[in-house]
């Protein structure tokens, strides 16, 4: 198999590359609560909110996944995606330090394909897993995402997306 061409090529819906904006939003975190500051990290891709913090008094809390949800229907709703700088937000090439990914279903499935690429790999060569790690690392660059994002990502998962998954398979085993 030539683990370099396009990753995505064999699936139903392409994965474009992120196009990361950040910024900060007004959020009304309860129905009947005040809207609080936060700052965001969108993909205008996908479109989705990638991450997102409450910022108060000088402290920074992330949002939990019900409230990334809401957030992200929010702006939606208001077209922020389709033109983000008009809201004040600013293109960004990688996550903010701040940002704690979180990953959409495709980006899930996605690494879940590459994950069983290096099962395959690892029964040819060590040449093969190579590989197949920088075809992994060029489709987290690709969506913005770093080393250090997806380590965090495998080690609290159950924070960072919509898991378990079927079959019981998380993000990068």
């Amino acid at each position: 198999m030539n683990w370099f061409d396009n990753v995505s090529s064999d699936s139903d819906q392409p994965i474009a590359p992120a196009c990361l904006y950040q910024g900060h939003w007004r959020h009304r975190l309860h129905a009947y609560g005040d809207k609080v500051l936060c700052r965001v990290v969108i993909d205008v891709a996908e479109p989705r909110v990638v991450a997102a913090q409450v910022v108060e008094n000088g402290l920074t809390e992330d949002l939990d996944a019900g409230v990334l949800d809401d957030l992200n229907q929010v702006m939606l709703a208001q077209d922020v995606f389709d033109c983000p700088t008009a809201w004040g937000l600013t293109a960004c090439a990688m996550l903010p330090l701040w940002a704690k990914p979180t990953f959409s279903e495709s980006q899930i499935g996605e690494l879940e394909r590459i994950q069983g690429y290096l099962i395959e790999a690892s029964e040819e060569s060590d040449e093969s897993v190579e590989s197949v790690l920088k075809l992994r690392d060029q489709f987290l660059q690709g969506i913005g995402m770093t080393d250090r994002d997806v380590y965090r990502a495998v080690r609290q998962s159950q924070e960072y997306g919509k898991v378990p998954r079927k079959g019981g398979r998380g993000v990068l085993s």
